[in-house]
């Protein structure tokens, strides 16, 4: 391993968890839409972890399959977060687990809240074009009042919250903050004063 020691471990950790778990996240987020445009015969025209894409053409996409569609880039990453957290292995001491177990309770759960308040936008005509919470409002607002959307979205972020917080992952989390803050230099790492009498 590159650290194997003291606090250069620690914030390598912390770096490589984000970065590895929003790389995972815009995977599974894109491959949520691109299950159901498969599953309704449409054409891949692009996909891309990237530029955060996918694309298509084709399909026959009913009402209830395009809005599903629209919702399984936020559905499936937070269906698998919520099952993550429940296999979270609570005695485990590795950082990175411990770190990157943070992110993947945390942030499916956080995008929710986009769900949440987008649809009070909407209601002002000032929703964000293009979204995949608008997009999806134009198709359910036939059918539903927009503060329902809101409503279910917020009931999934506050389960995940409530998962997270029973799974003592915040804790885990802190600790870790905690060992960056107070993990004295490594083994290997001499201070000046020990040094200097080392030479005498």
């Amino acid at each position: 391993m590159l650290f194997k020691t003291g606090r250069p471990r620690i914030i390598f950790n912390w770096i490589m968890s984000l970065v590895l778990f929003m790389l995972l996240y815009v995977l599974i987020h894109e491959t949520g839409h691109l299950i159901v445009m498969l599953a309704v015969g449409a054409e891949i025209d692009e996909f891309s972890i990237l530029n955060a894409h996918v694309s298509s053409h084709g399909g026959d996409y009913t009402p209830f399959t395009k809005m599903l569609m629209q919702a399984n880039g936020a559905l499936l990453p937070l269906l698998i977060s919520y099952v993550y957290m429940l296999l979270y292995r609570k005695d485990s001491k590795s950082s990175f687990y411990r770190l990157f177990s943070f992110y993947a309770g945390l942030i499916p759960s956080v995008t929710m809240l986009a769900w949440v308040m987008i649809p009070f936008a909407f209601m002002k005509g000032k929703a964000p074009a293009g979204d995949d919470t608008t997009d999806f409002l134009f198709t359910f607002t036939q059918y539903g009042h927009p503060l329902i959307v809101s409503a279910v979205a917020a009931i999934l972020m506050m389960t995940g919250f409530v998962l997270i917080v029973r799974k003592g992952i915040p804790n885990d989390w802190i600790d870790e903050l905690k060992a960056m803050r107070c993990t004295p230099p490594a083994k290997n790492e001499q201070s000046d004063s020990e040094r200097d009498h080392a030479q005498v």
